[in-house]
């Protein structure tokens, strides 16, 4: 059996060895012209391999190396061509095309780069048409319409380009160039507030690139914004499908989920999320939202002593839970933590001074709440705290307490609560046991 094989082998070594410069010539020309350009460039070189001294076959690179847009090394080609047969006329016809070319890209580059774009547009215009298969023709049209900021134009010829030369790289990263400003021009307009122009701007980036993650995103955060949470998850999950490492995506996926009373599914976005980035604080909050939501409080812990040291939000939370637990030193050790790490958190010293006023501290309780006030002053639970303070069950004092309940009843959503401690303070009689 393994003799046979090797007979095999030795057969196609055989048949192989045995084509003729031409024909291979002839297969290399026919990939070329099928656009097949690494094959075509491996079946010159074959010929040539078989007969150094076949000049066609140098022809051949010639106009394979055009194809791959190096000017340079197709003219030392057509020089070997010419030095093997200096009477070939029609090589030296091709050396004659070729100086014709150069002219005309040296001439198109000198006035693209002296700000004349239409005589350059029409100058690489003359080279597409005289010689369609060089990709740099295309490519340098690409760039005029680019610098113009004419970007579908552009990327028409940059793909053309690619269709002259799948492998041209500068094409390939114009395109993307193009997505990019794209991109670029729609994070302006949403700065600017214009959302249905970045939306415009965004799909035009996919238009050009389909896999540009970022825009997907993006239009997904404007979905989002505009109620439709839907269509967000749709752009999230593209985004995802495409970059399945990109954490932001995971998160936002998550709050949208979130948003439609998806929680197991929002708590498998957000844990995908924390799995890429183990440091995402954001989503571990998220995560601890949807838990207290639902009165898993233990899991809400469990997520939120993941969180970094210094995540002011997971100890706001989690002062939340254990106020609501009443577990008052918790709840407090929480809270003092939110505020030293960020003194401009009013909710967090807000919810500080409810827990100390819970726990009977009274003086924590009213330094507390009047950071709040000055925080926010027109939140009235800031004020009804600071009133609780004052007052303290009687022992305190009963001018500030009055004043500060007037103050919390300015706040509509605080004014029953106020109205009901300002008689208890006028009227202690009427709650005495």
């Amino acid at each position: 059996m393994m003799v046979k094989s090797l007979k095999i082998v030795l057969l196609f070594i055989g048949i192989a060895s045995a084509q003729s410069p031409d024909e291979l010539y002839k297969t290399a020309q026919a990939n070329l012209d099928a656009g097949k350009v690494s094959e075509a460039e491996s079946g010159f070189n074959s010929a040539l391999q078989t007969d150094p001294t076949f000049a066609p076959a140098y022809l051949g690179l010639a106009h394979t190396s055009m194809r791959m847009g190096d000017l340079a090394k197709t003219g030392k080609l057509l020089n070997e061509a010419i030095e093997i047969e200096p009477e070939n006329q029609s090589f030296r016809d091709e050396s004659e095309r070729l100086s014709e070319l150069n002219t005309l890209m040296s001439k198109g580059k000198r006035q693209l780069q002296n700000g004349d774009a239409d005589e350059a547009f029409e100058t690489f215009r003359i080279a597409l048409d005289k010689f369609p298969n060089y990709p740099g023709a295309a490519f340098s049209i690409g760039v005029t319409h680019l610098r113009a900021k004419k970007f579908e134009d552009a990327v028409t010829y940059f793909r053309k380009t690619i269709d002259i030369y799948p492998d041209h790289p500068k094409a390939h990263s114009a395109i993307n160039n193009v997505a990019k400003n794209y991109f670029l021009m729609g994070l302006q307009l949403y700065k600017r507030g214009d959302l249905d122009g970045a939306l415009s701007s965004w799909s035009n980036a996919l238009d050009v690139d389909k896999a540009f993650h970022q825009a997907h995103y993006q239009i997904g955060v404007i979905q989002s914004k505009m109620g439709d949470k839907d269509a967000a998850i749709l752009s999230y999950e593209n985004a995802l499908k495409i970059n399945p490492q990109f954490y932001k995506g995971y998160f936002s996926l998550g709050l949208a989920k979130s948003s439609m009373n998806d929680n197991d599914g929002a708590l498998s976005a957000l844990q995908s999320a924390v799995d890429i980035k183990p440091d995402y604080d954001k989503a571990y909050g998220a995560m601890g939202d949807i838990y207290i939501r639902t009165g898993n409080y233990e899991k809400a812990k469990q997520v939120l002593n993941m969180a970094n040291p210094n995540y002011v939000r997971g100890y706001s939370l989690l002062g939340i839970i254990y106020a609501d637990e009443k577990n008052w030193d918790m709840a407090i050790s929480s809270l003092k933590k939110a505020v030293t790490l960020n003194d401009k958190d009013s909710m967090s010293f807000f919810r500080l001074a409810s827990a100390y006023n819970s726990n009977g501290n009274c003086g924590g309780a009213k330094e507390a709440a009047r950071k709040s006030a000055d925080l926010k002053s027109r939140f009235g639970g800031s004020w009804f705290e600071l009133g609780v303070a004052e007052w303290c069950g009687g022992r305190g004092n009963k001018a500030g307490a009055l004043n500060a309940f007037e103050k919390a009843r300015n706040d509509r959503d605080w004014r029953k609560s106020a109205e009901h401690e300002i008689d208890k303070v006028k009227n202690p009689q009427k709650y005495e046991k």
